[in-house]
């Protein structure tokens, strides 16, 4: 008891700053609404078989920890409220680490802590971007022993590898400078070699069967386009009110961010040679995936990794006693600080508008209509998770599938099987986007709020139709 208290006295700021973080996080959570990207895996892990489980993960792109996370709740019948609960508690664990274990300032947990990427895109959106924080402070700590831990210290760069094909970057030139500070530590290397040789193999080609990265479907940007979108999106919502600032957005993001960005970089380089190359291939690596691979959907989780990456280096350069330039913490200082501005506007965002209607569709459906009904789903099979994952005992047949669905494969739609037109089947759901007003056989039953929050899920608004009698 006496060391408890000893404890809670000496960390009562820290106590503090992350009971204060889990009641922000906890109120966003209980008002935000899945959208497809987060109900696709739910649905995926719940209405799969473990090996088709581990294809769909191929097809989506995905590496498999993610779905391994989500498994036992999802076949324990739980609701898709325990996947966000599971994404909160990650981003919970990465936060106290920061909070008792880094060896940041008050100031710089502080801004870290509260910056976007932490106080809301990475707890409260539901994805396997929410695995990365946490492994990646774990190696953080490991990093000044990681000679003592070889075994642990390669298996947690596994997991992270595993975590997002985006931080295959980061975890390729970690492994690489271990493996040449221990070359004759010959099981942690084993287990690096056998890890990047099966994700080659499994991810290899991919794009053959994904349609997010097919090669004839454009979903990278140029590399000027990257540079130029990447500090829009973290300055977005701080100019959005001036019209003078919404007149100069774009060059008043690239001065509010890449200057900073480089001066960092340049303390780093001054600081510790090995850092900065950690530093310069990580960031190289999602930058030539988001110019030439892919980037689309909901950007800042994207975008938020090159924090994520600035953290990591601040973190072992303070634990090694590095000295880091000054400019180089004022730079840190002023991202940090910037993205924490913009963190109670995507609260507030959340908290009022709807980010996806699948939910509300769902209550409704629940609250007002027969477990027997059969629904027709009409537009892009792959919006009708963030419905379905809401109703765990429905499916929805979609005319362009042709088959009753809870979640879209990307896979080659020929091959899937079809199955007969339900003819008794009363209620359709139908996107904004499909206009049925000069229709004759529809009347319109629900319509949901237009208010929406997210570029992205613009979309994901339905309305239900029955058949006029």
């Amino acid at each position: 008891m006496q060391k408890f208290l000893s404890f809670i006295k000496k960390n009562k700021l820290n106590i503090f700053l992350l009971l204060l973080w889990l009641m922000i996080a906890c109120l966003s959570l209980s008002f935000h609404e899945i959208w497809r990207d987060e109900a696709q895996a739910w649905c995926i892990v719940r209405d799969s078989s473990f090996i088709d489980i581990c294809k769909m993960a191929r097809i989506e792109g995905h590496p498999i920890l993610w779905y391994l996370f989500l498994f036992v709740p999802a076949k324990m019948g739980f609701s898709v409220l325990s996947m966000q609960i599971i994404s909160l508690l990650l981003i919970f664990a990465a936060v106290y680490l920061v909070l008792f274990k880094s060896p940041f300032s008050k100031f710089e947990k502080f801004i870290i802590i509260f910056s976007a990427g932490f106080i809301y895109y990475l707890p409260i959106v539901a994805r396997n971007y929410s695995l990365i924080p946490l492994f990646l402070f774990i190696l953080a700590i490991l990093h000044p022993k990681r000679s003592k831990y070889p075994i642990f210290y390669s298996l947690i760069i596994v997991l992270l590898s595993h975590s997002h094909l985006y931080m295959l970057g980061f975890c390729f030139i970690l492994a690489f400078l271990f493996v040449i500070e221990n070359r004759r530590k010959i099981l942690p290397i084993s287990i690096l070699t056998v890890n990047f040789f099966i994700l080659f193999f499994v991810f290899f080609k991919v794009h053959d069967i994904n349609y997010a990265l097919m090669p004839d479907v454009r979903m990278g940007l140029s590399f000027s386009q990257i540079l130029t979108i990447i500090p829009k999106i973290l300055t977005y919502y701080l100019m959005q009110y001036s019209a003078f600032t919404r007149n100069y957005f774009s060059i008043i993001s690239i001065i509010l961010f890449y200057p900073f960005l480089f001066m960092f970089l340049s303390a780093i380089y001054k600081c510790s040679k090995k850092i900065f190359i950690i530093a310069a291939v990580s960031l190289s690596y999602m930058f030539l995936i988001f110019s030439k691979v892919y980037f689309n959907g909901i950007l800042y989780q994207k975008i938020y990794l090159i924090f994520l990456i600035l953290i990591f280096c601040f973190w072992i350069a303070k634990a090694e006693a590095k000295k880091l330039a000054s400019y180089g913490i004022i730079a840190f200082y002023v991202l940090f600080s910037i993205s924490c501005l913009i963190s109670p506007v995507s609260l507030i965002y959340d908290i009022k508008y709807n980010f996806s209607n699948g939910k509300q569709i769902a209550q409704y459906i629940k609250t007002n209509l027969d477990d027997e009904e059969e629904f027709i789903a009409f537009g892009n099979p792959y919006l009708y998770s963030s419905i379905a994952a809401y109703l765990p005992k429905r499916k929805f047949y979609n005319v362009i599938t042709e088959s009753y669905i809870t979640f879209y494969s990307y896979s080659n739609s020929k091959n899937d099987r079809k199955e007969d037109f339900p003819e008794n089947a009363r209620y359709s759901i139908i996107q904004e986007d499909i206009d049925v007003s000069k229709n004759e056989y529809l009347k319109l039953v629900y319509k949901t709020d237009r208010k929406i929050l997210s570029s992205n899920t613009e979309r994901e608004i339905f309305d239900i139709y029955i058949e006029k009698d």
